[in-house]
């Protein structure tokens, strides 16, 4: 029998890492491309037997050179808030490189939408990168591959650790204050990574099952309060949190953008059919186990430099 040979973008991050051991302790053969093939992240790839090429999404020869011979592709990319056009870009890119080398099967790891986003204005960054997401969507449903699925996670616990609590909530983990625009009852439609690398498996491994499927992906809701709470006790020190009111909510995106997420994040849960989800079969963690699996990463997290 064959080996199934997977591209998998973004294998050095989150959720391709995840992916990609999942995919190698089954014994299928794993390729991705980075730019610094030498980095820890990118080694310990490779010590696992994880194919690396050189080169990133825009450089084509690379993209072809890694792709060549693989049947299978997972879509990952990432917004670049320098450029929020750059990851439809980068993803029609590979797309296109799959189509011609021919990968019969896609999946996109993609993004939980929230309709009610109209008053942001189509110019505002949340709106630009849930359009980049929703092009990439529709490629992958009409560019002709044998086998597709939509993968959309909801809140990733991961969030909660560096490098991305540093992006998402500026100086929070170093302070021990979390000044958010989140509401303490507000429900975080948690999502595992792990997770996420399960239910890719699973679609690959049943492609007929999972065909044409669009699937949010959400393992545990919990308040934010909660959250908190629990990241405290894990790590055994305070943290504060202070929920800003409407006016200083407004004041503080005039600085940080990133802000309406947490506001669009208050009414994520009402979009969730949690039946649905565990209908799939996939089993799915909880953010008590994710803090014990991550223990480690907590711990320096939030009380490495406490102040």
């Amino acid at each position: 029998m064959t080996t199934p040979k997977v591209y998998v973008c973004g294998a050095t991050g989150t959720q391709g890492g995840a992916l990609a051991r999942q995919l190698r302790a089954m014994g299928w053969d794993v390729h991705t491309t980075t730019r610094t093939p030498t980095s820890p992240a990118a080694q310990s790839l490779a010590s696992i037997g994880v194919k690396l090429y050189g080169g990133d999404w825009y450089d084509e020869t690379s993209l072809k050179d890694a792709i060549s011979g693989c049947n299978m592709l997972f879509v990952n990319t990432m917004p670049n808030f320098a450029n929020l056009a750059s990851e439809s870009d980068a993803a029609m890119n590979i797309l296109r490189v799959a189509q011609t080398s021919g990968v019969t099967h896609v999946i996109y790891s993609s993004a939980i939408f929230i309709p009610s986003r109209s008053e942001l204005g189509p110019d505002h960054l949340v709106n630009i990168a849930y359009g980049s997401k929703q092009r990439i969507e529709q490629a992958v449903r009409t560019w002709g591959f044998k086998h597709w699925t939509i993968l959309r996670p909801g809140y990733f616990m991961a969030n909660f650790l560096q490098p991305k609590v540093g992006m998402l909530y500026p100086s929070s983990a170093e302070s021990g204050i979390f000044r958010v625009a989140l509401r303490p009852n507000t429900g975080l439609t948690l999502i595992d990574e792990q997770d996420v690398a399960a239910f890719a498996v699973a679609a690959f491994q049943t492609p007929d099952t999972f065909h044409e499927q669009v699937i949010d992906i959400v393992g545990e809701i919990l308040g934010a309060d909660k959250v908190f709470e629990m990241i405290s006790q894990a790590t055994g020190r305070d943290i504060r949190r202070v929920y800003m009111s409407d006016d200083e909510v407004r004041e503080a995106q005039a600085s940080n953008p990133l802000i309406t997420s947490q506001i669009l994040a208050r009414s994520m849960e009402e979009l969730i059919d949690r039946d649905k989800i565990r209908s799939w079969g996939v089993p799915l963690s909880s953010f008590a186990n994710f803090l014990e699996r991550q223990k480690k990463e907590f711990e320096e997290t939030y009380l490495r430099g406490e102040k």
